[in-house]
């Protein structure tokens, strides 16, 4: 009955499926051609304004629903708040911390608190913060989590050395600071479902040489395996039933698509909840609820994210016809008398957070000063993400998105690819900085989804098969381009390509495999020769790249990309930028973090090298205080303004003055620009 409720829901509210979205996409296009022809065009927003940062932060919602608790930022510091839900009244409950976590218990009494420092406990009665567990960074400890059936604990993980080896072993720590073991393993846990006594019900953990993800039920009979997923396969455990002996999980087993999965101790048998009614994407979302001890509603992001309700489907739909085109973060309290909802979309810079009263269909913003930010003048002209589908050379169909620019003829209008990094990533259509400007300056942006691209399924993500030189995935985005050019999007002689990290790595690759099609590159943080740059980081492990999981020695190759493999990596040389500089025939512009731990500076350094000693165009600006992003905004200003200031060379789109600060970062960090691009603002 529980499926059969969760089925007809589906049925009876999930939106209509175009039988051939290449089709929709075609008519989407058409349309949007005959919007803009009606729009007039917009002055130029300032980059300042683009890169503005929202004044709240992470918003969470106490289960029993009295309270809010939130981030609110001052400069370079950052604020813990408490808001009554009745009343609105709001408490400032720790002052000036840094890299914060906040978390509530399954009851709402308590908010724990993690910072660089150590653990601290908010009682809701009083509304103050007491420090009561301090970190031992020999032992790596973090916060790692709080489950709802446990409200008097925390925990935490940490590392420890016995035997020559490396142990993994994780905490319950009381409101007094007080700990207990909890579990001890060769290799992490990826996470726990607790007992109402702050006892092992469940686990994920990492498993073998393999670095499986194993599920294990933990009863007074013993340990036994439910389910193992293998490679990038997930396997995620959302909650469970111990009255039933049921297991909820998010995977991939038995499934293309990340799906909701049930275990039942009656049968021993898993049997598929609910996957995508479309067919297209990975399960995104789920709302778990604690009380009835059953899973609330999932959500999946296909063009946006779409949510499906268990139950809750009258006010998933309520949410999604007020807010049409935003994507919706969603947290009921247990009781569901009142939501929180955080709403994205791809022209609005600010997220918008509501509380929402389902028994008075009210829906209350929050955070004025935010809400306001998104009124300011220049709001009125961002671009909204146009999601796309086509058809690739070899018949696979692929997705991504188009900002099409306002008050200009598309058909004439400078046609830029944005290649995503990883490549085991995706694009989504919340707001971004850089697309908003270059389409401000009159130029169609196209976002792919190549295959690779992760959230479409494991048949997606698997279909690059490793080739990710002068191949396959790049002749994805070549489709896509001619897909746009030949529905009257973009001019075939005004294109250009550009992206960050493996993005940055395809954009050499496209000026160098197509030398005559693109008028400029703009590589950031890019590789120069994908097989060494693998066995570089295989060499050089960092933390940002493992983050606990398999070594990237062995991750790689799960993910296709055989680094071990010489001719592979002789493939890879062959086809590299690097190794193409001299077919080079337009300008590129690269950017580079002095610190990157992904993609070693030497190997932009030689690549810039190269270009100059074959006479190339090139531009380069090295950022000697950024590892693999900028994180400052003077810093992410520089990024953005030397990508302006490319498309505006090219294209005439336009410029908005750099200030005296940007002027001086540049005069002393663009290291090369032979071609004179930045003439003005540098030495």
């Amino acid at each position: 009955m529980q499926m059969l409720g969760a089925a007809l829901a589906v049925l009876l509210s999930g939106p209509c499926f175009a039988a051939d979205p290449v089709a929709a996409t075609r008519d989407a296009l058409q349309q949007a051609k005959q919007r803009a022809a009606t729009q007039s065009r917009p002055p130029l927003i300032s980059r300042e304004l683009l890169i503005r940062q929202p004044e709240i932060g992470i918003v969470r919602l106490a289960p029993d629903g009295r309270y809010l608790s939130f981030l609110r930022r001052r400069e370079d510091r950052t604020d813990v708040w408490l808001q009554e839900v009745a009343t609105g009244k709001r408490f400032r409950i720790l002052p000036d911390v840094r890299g914060v976590e906040h978390a509530w218990s399954g009851d709402g009494r308590r908010l724990w608190l993690a910072d660089e420092q150590g653990l601290a406990v908010v009682d809701s009665a009083d509304r103050k913060a007491r420090r009561i567990f301090k970190w031992d960074s020999a032992r790596k400890q973090r916060y790692w989590g709080v489950d709802p059936r446990e409200p008097a604990y925390a925990l935490i993980s940490e590392e420890i050395r016995r035997n020559g080896a490396t142990r993994y072993r994780y905490l319950l720590v009381d409101v007094s600071g007080k700990t207990r073991p909890l579990h001890e393993s060769a290799l992490p846990l990826r996470k726990v479902l607790l007992t109402g006594d702050g006892r092992l019900a469940f686990a994920a953990a990492y498993d073998g040489p393999r670095y499986d993800t194993v599920i294990r039920q933990y009863t007074a009979n013993g340990v036994r395996e439910l389910a193992r997923c293998v490679g990038i396969e997930s396997c995620d455990l959302v909650g469970h039933n111990a009255q039933r002996n049921e297991l909820w999980v998010l995977a991939h087993f038995g499934e293309d698509k990340l799906a909701l999965r049930r275990w039942q101790a009656s049968t021993g048998r898993w049997q598929t909840e609910h996957r995508d009614p479309a067919g297209i994407a990975d399960a995104d979302a789920l709302l778990w609820n604690a009380m009835r001890e059953d899973w609330q509603a999932i959500a999946y992001y296909r063009d946006r994210r779409h949510w499906y309700g268990n139950g809750a489907q009258a006010h998933l739909d309520t949410l999604q016809r007020r807010l049409p085109e935003a994507n919706l973060q969603l947290s009921p309290s247990a009781n569901g008398r009142v939501w929180l909802v955080r709403a994205q979309q791809a022209n609005w810079p600010i997220a918008r957070h509501f509380l929402y009263q389902p028994g008075r269909d009210r829906l209350h913003p929050l955070f004025a000063r935010d809400d306001a930010a998104l009124k300011m003048p220049h709001t009125q002209y961002l671009t909204t993400a146009q999601a796309v589908s086509w058809r690739a050379s070899d018949g696979m169909l692929l997705h991504g998105y188009v900002y099409l620019p306002r008050g200009v003829e598309l058909a004439k209008a400078p046609l830029l690819a944005w290649v995503h990094g990883g490549p085991f990533g995706r694009l989504e259509d919340n707001y971004d900085a850089r697309m908003q400007l270059l389409a401000n300056r009159g130029y169609v942006v196209f976002l792919p989804n190549f295959r690779a691209s992760t959230g479409y399924g494991l048949r997606y993500t698997r279909a690059a098969q490793g080739d990710v030189g002068n191949g396959r995935v790049l002749k994805d985005v070549i489709d896509g381009l001619d897909f746009l050019l030949a529905q009257g999007i973009g001019h075939r002689d005004r294109q250009a390509v550009m992206g960050h990290s493996f993005g940055g790595y395809a954009s050499l690759l496209a000026v160098s495999h197509y030398p005559t099609r693109f008028r400029f590159a703009f590589a950031g943080a890019a590789g120069t020769d994908y097989g060494w740059m693998k066995q570089w980081q295989v060499d050089n492990e960092s933390e940002a790249l493992r983050s606990e999981g398999p070594p990237v020695a062995l991750g790689f190759p799960q993910h296709g990309l055989p680094f071990a493999d010489a001719a592979w990596r002789q493939k890879m040389q062959r086809e590299s930028p690097l190794a193409s500089v001299s077919k080079l025939r337009v300008p590129v512009y690269l950017w580079a973090g002095a610190k990157d731990d992904r993609v070693p500076i030497k190997s932009v350094v030689h690549y810039a090298g190269e270009a100059q000693r074959h006479g190339k165009q090139l531009t380069l600006l090295i950022d000697p205080e950024t590892g693999h992003n900028p994180q400052q905004l003077l810093n992410a200003e520089a990024w953005l303004f030397l990508l302006e200031h490319a498309a505006h060379r090219h294209f005439g789109g336009g410029v908005t003055p750099a200030s005296p600060e940007l002027e001086a970062f540049l005069r002393r960090h663009v290291r090369i620009d032979s071609q004179r691009a930045l003439t003005g603002y540098t030495k």
